[in-house]
């Protein structure tokens, strides 16, 4: 087995070797069609069942001594003091000992079960998770596994929720939703990537200090617009790679996880709460934002939510890059970020429900009210995004998609 797991690993994928399986002259320039490579959704794969595997003993101690010690010392020293850290360290030793190399496989691995592990560890021992799951070990146990929150339907016979039973097409839907996410982001990457910068600017979010004149900087907005699409398509072709996997090997039937963000939001808490990445918003919001609220103010939860998303977007940085010995990251900027929309939806929360505000959503074009969500982000986006473009993290993207480019 050991020697299996090897051979998995044995490729870094850190080269784009692809052998283009035709070529063709465009403008004067020789272009060739590159297919995707396996390997690089196996590696995946490998990484999130390896690593399932540790995070399940994890789920054991939260259910059968955090939870039934909930509120005593005892529960706070096994989930702070032992899962937290475990989780947190297990996926660096596991990424060293296998020698993983692309980065985008680095994330993965470091971004699913540990980040989520915490953070439903955390609502267990204040009390949050979700009634249901809390019935037997197995419910926990999928609650967990699954990545995605599960569908739950009320059990005619008993009264009770109980996970609604996957179809044949829960999984034909999101196979046909993941092949046309692999056409669109092998298009995308075609005509941006690896770098998505289109506009010429001279702005880094990757540098040390904050210029504050790159807010006017029109390109830079440009360009981080053209990200944070490819950051929205990313995250779903992976979240819907995720409901295939546990949808088929659980049989449960799943949400989506990402709900048209840049196009259809309608105010800066329906962008982070009910469209982006609602994986970790559901993580965050039971075990970080109800025990804060629970204890303090709606604007001390938000803000609290935020600086854990951002501590947490560091850490996988931290993780991605704690192999390159030529990486640059500036750190604090995902971070810096993450306090910047804290601020914009508590002020949403203590403003929005003026009648200018509620006239502007039921009377601008949704386009536009969308824009303007957007333009209160997009301008120091770049605080996020850089430490991925700027540092080759898309580099190690583009074997996972078939793609045009030179040959």
């Amino acid at each position: 087995m050991t020697s299996i797991i090897q051979a998995v690993f044995e490729n870094k994928l850190v080269d784009d070797d692809r052998i283009p399986l035709f070529t063709f002259d465009l403008a004067g320039h020789k272009l060739g069609f590159f297919p995707m490579e396996l390997l690089f959704w196996i590696q995946i794969l490998t990484c999130l069942v390896l690593i399932g595997i540790f995070a399940c003993i994890m789920w054991a101690m939260t259910y059968y001594i955090v939870i039934p010690n909930r509120g005593t010392l005892t529960s706070y020293l096994i989930g702070f003091g032992i899962i937290i850290p475990l989780m947190t360290m297990y996926p660096v030793w596991l990424l060293h000992v296998l020698d993983i190399r692309n980065k985008v496989v680095r994330f993965c691995a470091s971004a699913m079960y540990p980040v989520i592990t915490i953070f439903h560890t955390i609502e267990a021992m204040y009390g949050f998770s979700p009634n249901n799951v809390e019935e037997s070990f197995s419910h926990y146990a999928l609650y967990n596994a699954c990545i995605l929150d599960i569908q739950y339907e009320i059990c005619p016979k008993t009264d009770k929720k109980r996970p609604v039973k996957r179809t044949a097409q829960d999984i034909m839907a999101p196979a046909a939703a993941f092949v046309t996410y692999l056409f669109i982001m092998g298009m995308y990457l075609s005509a941006f990537g690896p770098l998505f910068e289109p506009y010429e600017t001279n702005a880094n979010g990757n540098e040390p200090g904050y210029n504050l004149s790159h807010l006017w900087d029109f390109n830079l907005f440009r360009n981080n617009a053209t990200s944070a699409f490819f950051f929205q398509l990313t995250l779903s072709t992976f979240t819907i790679a995720v409901s295939i996997l546990v949808n088929t090997l659980f049989g449960v039937k799943t949400k989506s996880a990402m709900h048209n963000p840049m196009f259809e939001a309608t105010s800066p808490s329906d962008f982070w709460g009910n469209r982006w990445n609602l994986i970790i918003h559901g993580a965050l919001k039971r075990g970080i934002f109800k025990p804060v609220y629970k204890y303090t103010s709606k604007s001390w939860a938000i803000l609290a939510t935020f600086l854990a998303s951002g501590a947490f977007h560091e850490y996988l940085l931290l993780v991605v890059y704690h192999a390159d010995d030529d990486a640059n990251i500036t750190f604090g900027k995902n971070t810096a970020f993450m306090v910047w929309n804290a601020v914009i939806v508590t002020i949403e929360s203590l403003i929005g429900n003026m009648f200018v505000f509620q006239w502007m959503k039921k009377t601008l074009p949704k386009r536009l009210l969308t824009f303007l969500i957007l333009s209160t982000a997009l301008p120091i986006a770049h605080l996020f995004i850089h430490p991925y473009t700027k540092t080759g993290f898309f580099d190690d993207i583009i074997v996972g998609f078939c793609m045009i480019k030179k040959a």
